[in-house]
């Protein structure tokens, strides 16, 4: 029989907190400064994404809109670069 992994409440809490808040708020604290190179529009794209799922989880869906349009102008600015 195979064994399937199970992950703990605590241990996906841990990672919601390390990947999505604290990535995510790095990313989009970083991003801004270096806006002007494609690095700086990822890292916001970026921080933008994981700080979206926050949103969702806390059912903030004005800024879950706020954040996909923000997506969507560095990605236009990435392309149009």
């Amino acid at each position: 029989m195979k064994k399937i992994l199970i992950m703990k409440k605590e241990t996906k809490e841990l990672l919601y907190k390390i990947f999505v808040i604290y990535i995510g708020t790095a990313s989009l604290m970083i991003g801004p400064f270096f806006v002007n190179y494609t690095l700086g529009k990822i890292l916001s794209v970026l921080g933008l994404a994981l700080l979206t799922i926050q949103t969702q989880k806390t059912k903030s869906y004005n800024l879950s809109l706020l954040n996909v349009v923000g997506i969507c102008g560095y990605i236009y600015s990435i392309i149009t670069q």
